[in-house]
């Protein structure tokens, strides 16, 4: 008995010995970051990791008893949800604006600061949203950092943990140019970037003093010395990015820059509810799933196109599932509305043969993950080019939203179910944004380990940081070359001139005629 209990005993000592306790800020009042979050922690809980997670939605957390929440709802209160802001968005410093408020109502909330001060943690993840500023997190308790961009790589996360090096053959994120661009698209990624740069350089002098102001008091109450901003800024440890190669452009990248697009989706696709398991097994002949996200709400369309759809849908000869926030009178018997819909669950029903979506980052990658031909709707955000990129990889339909919108959509349906060009397409790029060497999870859970275990994971940085801009630009070697040029240059047109008076053929010619 004793020999069957003392290898479990051990284990067990093992396993309590390598978790770590790990702070996860999550600040952003927005349900799709917070669904995003969720997938961070839910990986490094079943790591078996103690879990500090900072988020503006408490009531919506995982039950563990491993995790410990700390509610900074103020940040809604004090900054109004984040898609109702960025909805209303005319420039590049309003969002800039926003995103510092958030940063600085969530550094405010007094059980942050006491978590801060108070506690130890072996390593710092947090969320890239335009917040430079939250490096201090990770320098006032001197441990690793770990960034997460919820989008695909940008050329400031390169500037960030390495050089720049995709601005030459990959369209900025507000642009959808088809790659290879064209010279004029090569010229406007190039202005942009420049503009930036620029843009970063005067910025920085006050994101300095933000950076100071904010966490020297407590890396004093911490009785630690608070490092310099450039240098905390570029102390990345690893960066995870919300990006694949089947639905985002390759790149060169560093070993501690880390792909993991969808790792929000739970490995485990829950069970559908009776109720949507009767409904779409009896559906042989094709589902439609419709649900624009949570932020625009089915019932908030215009009234014609409502009516419109509803009428339309009800004459299609297939199953329609639809996330509707009110109650239907007379629905035609194909239409089933519910106030809430299990995503995955119906996606991944084999009978689901079309979503129609608003074409959000994280519906747009749960169709592609169960191979789901979209028919998108976009609203704003990156809507819109998520979805003029799904329509030019062949997996999608894009519609514009408005009152006419009807005939549209019921044409792009057709389309879909008529055309398997667009199923097949959808299940190859499924396949190849499935097969991964290991999940998504447990690649996050293996490279904060590693961070945490090589205290920072110096060794797979890019050796780039540890140059200037000028000689990642070979601008010092081109320096040289001039010299060298002009010294060469120097020293023949000497030897010319040396060569030019002590033979002169002209003055021979006329001593010889003398003579």
């Amino acid at each position: 008995m004793k020999s069957c209990i003392l290898p479990w005993m051990f284990l067990s000592i093992i396993c309590s010995a390598s978790a770590y306790h790990i702070l996860c800020l999550h600040h952003i009042p927005s349900m799709s970051h917070h669904n995003l979050g969720k997938g961070i922690v839910r990986a490094l809980l079943k790591a078996g990791h103690e879990i500090t997670w900072v988020t503006p939605y408490p009531n919506k957390t995982l039950e563990n008893s491993n995790l410990t929440v700390i509610d900074v709802s103020d940040v809604i209160e004090a900054t109004g949800p984040l898609d109702v802001k960025l909805s209303r968005v005319t420039s590049m410093s309003m969002i800039k604006e926003i995103t510092r408020n958030i940063s600085q109502a969530a550094l405010h909330v007094k059980d942050l600061r006491e978590a801060l001060v108070r506690n130890q943690y072996d390593a710092v993840v947090s969320e890239w949203f335009m917040s430079d500023v939250e490096a201090g997190y990770a320098a006032i308790q001197q441990v690793p950092w770990i960034l997460i961009s919820t989008i695909v790589m940008h050329p400031h996360l390169e500037y960030l943990v390495d050089t720049v090096r995709s601005v030459p053959t990959n369209p900025m994120i507000m642009f959808d140019f088809p790659i290879p661009m064209e010279l004029k698209h090569r010229l406007m990624n190039s202005v942009v970037y420049l503009f930036t740069i620029f843009d970063n350089w005067w910025d920085s002098s006050f994101n300095a003093a933000l950076y100071k102001s904010s966490f020297e008091p407590l890396a004093k109450a911490r009785g630690v010395t608070l490092p310099p901003y450039s240098e905390a800024l570029f102390n990345i440890s690893i960066l995870f990015v919300n990006s694949h190669p089947s639905f985002s452009p390759p790149q060169s990248l560093p070993p501690n820059v880390i792909e993991i697009g969808g790792y929000h989706i739970d490995e485990d696709t829950p069970a559908l509810p009776k109720d949507l398991q009767t409904i779409l097994d009896a559906s042989p002949q094709g589902a439609i799933f419709f649900s624009m996200g949570s932020l625009l709400k089915s019932s908030s369309l215009p009234e014609e196109a409502k009516q419109g759809l509803i009428k339309m849908l009800g004459e299609l000869p297939y199953t329609v599932i639809w996330k509707y926030e009110e109650e239907i009178k007379n629905l035609p018997k194909n239409i089933h509305v519910r106030k809430w819909m299990p995503q995955t669950s119906i996606l991944a029903h084999p009978n689901t043969k079309v979503f129609i979506s608003h074409a959000g980052l994280l519906s747009t990658l749960e169709a592609l993950h169960y191979g789901v031909p979209m028919l998108a709707i976009p609203v704003n955000g990156d809507q819109p080019r998520n979805a003029n990129s799904a329509v030019r990889n062949g997996r999608a339909i894009k519609v514009e939203l408005g009152p006419d919108m009807v005939p549209e959509v019921k044409a792009g349906l057709m389309e879909l179910f008529k055309n398997a060009s667009y199923y097949t397409r959808m299940q190859h790029l499924s396949k190849l944004f499935r097969i991964r060497p290991v999940s998504p999870s447990k690649m996050i859970s293996h490279y904060v380990e590693l961070a945490i275990e090589t205290k920072g994971a110096y060794h797979i940085r890019s050796p780039a940081l540890q140059y200037p801009w000028y000689q990642l630009l070979m601008l010092d070697q081109l320096l040289v070359f001039f010299i060298i040029v002009y010294i060469l240059y120097s020293i023949l047109k000497l030897l010319f001139v040396i060569a030019k008076y002590f033979y002169n053929p002209f003055k021979r010619n006329v001593k010889r005629k003398t003579n």
